[in-house]
């Protein structure tokens, strides 16, 4: 687990026109590094494959094996890991499912993956399937343009998921223990019925400034049907933060 509460400092959320925005500040980049670390090897790769390689070929092959899965560059991890840490919020803070990453079955290790960041689906207390869509952003200081850019992001496809990420989605459920939660997902989209009253918006900001002001102005400007959330990791040392996670990564199965 990530577990960001074990890292940072207390979540402060407030509301905003019907909608919430939340902060949370890392208290320890050292102990968030390690949570995160020991995390990365399972986005990318299905843990009974690394089970196989370092019972037939010995631990050190996991590393040489992870290298060819994890970006290299500083962008590509940059992205990687907002997308990462979002996934990791909607799961462990929201409670929703979110199923085997998507990073698994990515082309090539430095291209942008396509289509919505991160999906969450569950069941309310009617057993009807609640959505949640989120853009994550991943920046040294979050702009008002990157801000912007979240927005546009979560407003594509009328602001519902797009049908091949639904439909990838759902797929990846229907392989895990959660296959009800599939089959539901895969229903409601083959029927038309994924509409805006069943789903959330999260827009996930990784980052060390405050974008306070323009997440604020972000959300009071929505004049949509979708409840929104907005939050924000803040760390130290963002590029250092995203290296050191990686590299102890490689480590760590070496």
């Amino acid at each position: 687990m990530t577990d960001f509460k074990r890292w940072c400092k207390p979540e402060t959320v407030v509301p905003i026109k019907g909608h919430t925005a939340g902060i949370l500040i890392s208290k320890n980049d050292d102990a968030g590094v390690d949570a995160v670390a020991a995390t990365l090897a399972a986005k990318y790769a299905k843990p009974d494959a690394l089970a196989r390689i370092a019972e037939k070929l010995g631990k050190p092959k996991v590393s040489d094996f992870l290298r060819n899965k994890f970006p290299a560059t500083p962008r590509g991890r940059s992205g990687d890991m907002g997308e990462i840490l979002a996934t990791s919020y909607v799961e462990e803070d929201c409670g929703y499912v979110v199923g085997p990453s998507r990073l698994i079955h990515r082309d090539h290790h430095e291209w942008a993956m396509r289509g919505d960041d991160a999906l969450g689906a569950k069941f309310d207390s009617a057993s009807k399937v609640q959505l949640l869509k989120t853009e994550a952003k991943s920046r040294i200081r979050t702009t008002e343009a990157v801000v912007k850019e979240a927005r546009d992001g979560l407003e594509r496809e009328g602001g519902l998921p797009s049908p091949h990420s639904l439909a990838q989605f759902a797929e990846r459920l229907l392989d895990t223990s959660d296959v009800l939660l599939g089959e539901a997902v895969l229903e409601l989209q083959l029927s038309g019925g994924v509409r805006p009253d069943a789903m959330s918006h999260l827009m996930f900001l990784f980052t060390t400034n405050d974008p306070s002001q323009h997440v604020n102005d972000d959300l009071a400007a929505y004049t949509g049907p979708i409840k929104q959330l907005t939050r924000t990791l803040r760390v130290n040392a963002h590029q250092e933060f995203i290296h050191r996670a990686y590299e102890k990564a490689l480590a760590d199965d070496a």
